[in-house]
């Protein structure tokens, strides 16, 4: 690939036989009169090491980070007076006092209805079946109205009850959510680029390729995983790779034929090298589908433009997948488009943290929301510091830690799809502590502690996976496990089966950490710190979803018990101190009020969102570890 650096190379030559540091070049080509280099520090470096041929530069004594700012262009979604007032037009409100709100959660298994009123700010929720067949009938339900509906044969119900409400707000995650593909060059570059860019926006990826497709994998991308978005992305402007875009769009264009899942086609965002932007919309276009060029998502190596696509993809989530979906059937009764449910989670994510107004965000926080057959991963920081050994130990304390990930973005979403407590459980068994067998060996032994008497009913299945021996109890795991994929919706029936369920999760939450945040490496010498380090900085643990909103609102000490075993995996340890996971206090959304208050309300009304975000999220007493001063 090409690079911008490279129109400096005599100069950098020049430079080097003069003795000039690396820090004083890149002042020099920001400087220039002629071409001012606006491209990331890592890239600067990286490329004179080329030119230098010596070891690499984040090893210069007179470099001590890799970067001191991110190259990514924010990810989070920053909410300000002018969205603010443009969202209120758009929805038709002016004064915010004694306002009735109806938020509503269109979730895959369950719809979340919420509703209050701005002048007690008390909120009252309603979980209810989601009917995919008409949501209609889930929106019904969630306000009461089920039997009425029925009776009355007609809608009428429904249209009068919501005339109640001054606001109404909907997102969605049912049918598979927002399904996007991404393409890219490169897995590590242009790749992790798509894939966050898709994430952030609310997608779930169901098939992420690179390099050359084939007539083959086009067919497979429109008849197995049938996308509603494919994301294309890769090449350097100015000169970067052309040639595999070009053929990729059109074995794409060839097999959209394919598309049988909806009848309104498989629109495409082309986000890549812009010297052939034209060429790839004359592909599709030629074939009548739908493609959308934005700027390129990484127009140089290094160096990431987010946002470029995101709205992109929020407009035709809005226009063409609802509409697939059928979901415009009740977004006709709402006052604003349905937005996918990890975007409104992540804007809820976004505004605890950073505040608005009178009211004070959190700080830095983490957010994990375990379902049955994915773990989404939220992330918004402030600054990535760099890594200190938490204990006297001098050797280990005196070493020092190097940067070698400086474009890492500091607010982000990621998911894991592979790890869920129903659908995905059987994936359990691939996790490393699964293989080493240290789960099943941790799991029988603090089984055996916790419960040393107790009675299983004969019809109750989770008797058959218990066994005990001299020694106390032992779990078949791996037929428990397989029996949770293929029975994911039996519920616990026990005491001792719903530990066993929170132990489970705890390891999702541990390898879903493990994943998304940053670790180091050590050497005789140095830390390598790679991601972001959440560890080093106040950051705290926000967990959400069925399972935590099921135990934080019956409360018992069981349950609570329950919970504090679950954020165990997601706070630093110190058996892996290499880690970086966060380490502060840890928050319930026993409400549910993330998406609904904070992603959906808070679009209209950020201040008091926030207010409400922190009147209703439940701290939980969790024991943390200890660092040395």
């Amino acid at each position: 690939m090409g690079s911008k650096v490279d129109r400096y190379r005599a100069d950098i030559k020049r430079w080097i036989e003069q003795g000039i540091s690396i820090k004083r070049m890149l002042e020099k080509v920001r400087e220039d009169d002629t071409h001012p280099y606006r491209g990331s520090r890592s890239n600067f470096y990286e490329r004179v090491d080329r030119i230098r041929e010596k070891y690499p530069w984040y090893f210069y004594p007179d470099v001590s980070f890799g970067d001191e700012e991110s190259t990514i262009t924010e990810v989070e979604e920053q909410v300000n007076d002018a969205k603010v007032q443009a969202f209120r037009r758009k929805v038709g409100v002016k004064n915010l006092d004694n306002l009735s709100v109806l938020a509503v959660d269109f979730g895959s298994t369950f719809t979340k209805v919420l509703t209050f009123n701005t002048k007690d700010e008390e909120v009252k929720l309603r979980y209810v079946p989601t009917i995919v067949e008409d949501i209609r009938h889930s929106l019904a339900n969630g306000l009461g109205l089920g039997e009425e509906i029925a009776k009355s044969g007609s809608w009428k119900p429904l249209e009068e009850k919501l005339v109640e409400f001054d606001i109404k707000l909907p997102c969605s995650s049912a049918k598979g959510g927002l399904k996007m593909v991404t393409i890219s060059l490169t897995d590590a570059e242009s790749g992790f680029a798509a894939d966050t860019a898709a994430l952030t926006a609310g997608a779930k990826i169901v098939g992420r390729y690179h390099g050359k497709l084939t007539e083959e994998l086009g067919r497979k991308i429109y008849e197995g995983d049938e996308p509603e978005i494919i994301l294309i992305a890769g090449g350097t402007d100015e000169g970067g790779e052309t040639k595999t875009q070009l053929y990729n769009a059109r074995i794409l264009a060839d097999t959209a034929k394919y598309v049988t899942h909806t009848k309104y086609g498989v629109p495409v965002i082309y986000a890549g090298n812009q010297d052939i932007a034209d060429e790839i919309e004359a592909i599709f276009k030629e074939k009548r589908i739908d493609i959308r060029v934005v700027d390129n998502i990484m127009p140089e190596v290094n160096q990431f433009a987010i946002e470029t696509v995101n709205e992109t993809i929020r407009d035709l989530f809005q226009t063409v997948v609802i509409r697939g979906k059928g979901f415009d059937v009740a977004e006709q009764y709402m006052d604003a488009p349905f937005i996918p449910t990890p975007r409104a989670a992540f804007l809820g994510v976004n505004l605890l943290v950073r505040g608005y107004g009178k009211e004070k965000g959190i700080g830095p926080l983490v957010c994990l929301d375990v379902g049955g057959a994915t773990t989404d991963f939220y992330a918004n920081v402030p600054d990535n510091p760099l890594y200190i050994y938490p204990w006297d130990v001098a050797e280990k304390r005196n070493k020092r830690t190097i940067l070698k990930t400086p474009n890492m973005p500091l607010a982000y979403r990621r998911v894991e799809g592979k790890y869920g407590m129903a659908y995905n459980a059987e994936n359990l068994v691939e996790i490393d502590r699964y293989q080493s067998g240290e789960m099943q060996t941790e799991l029988n032994e603090l089984f055996t502690k916790r419960f040393s008497k107790f009675s299983i009913s004969s019809d109750d299945p989770f008797g058959k996976f218990l066994k005990r021996d001299g020694k106390g109890y032992e779990i078949d795991l791996e037929n428990y496990i397989n029996w949770i994929h293929n029975n994911p919706h039996e519920l616990p029936k026990t005491r001792e089966e719903n530990w066993v369920r929170a132990f489970m999760t705890n390891e999702v939450m541990r390898i879903t950490t493990k994943n998304n945040v940053g670790h180091v490496r050590e050497t005789d010498v140095y830390f390598l710190q790679y991601g972001v380090n959440f560890f080093s900085q106040p950051t705290n643990v926000l967990m959400v979803g069925g399972t935590i909103y099921g135990k934080a609102r019956e409360g018992t000490q069981a349950q609570m018990e329950d919970l504090r075993l679950i954020a165990r995996g997601t706070l630093f340890n110190k058996d892996e101190y290499t880690v970086l996971r966060p380490n502060g206090q840890v928050l319930l959304d026993a409400d549910y009020v993330l998406s609904t208050v904070g992603g959906l309300y808070g679009r209209v009304d950020p201040e008091r969102a926030v207010r409400m975000l922190k009147k209703y999220l439940m701290p939980l007493e969790v024991e943390r570890v200890e660092a040395d001063s």
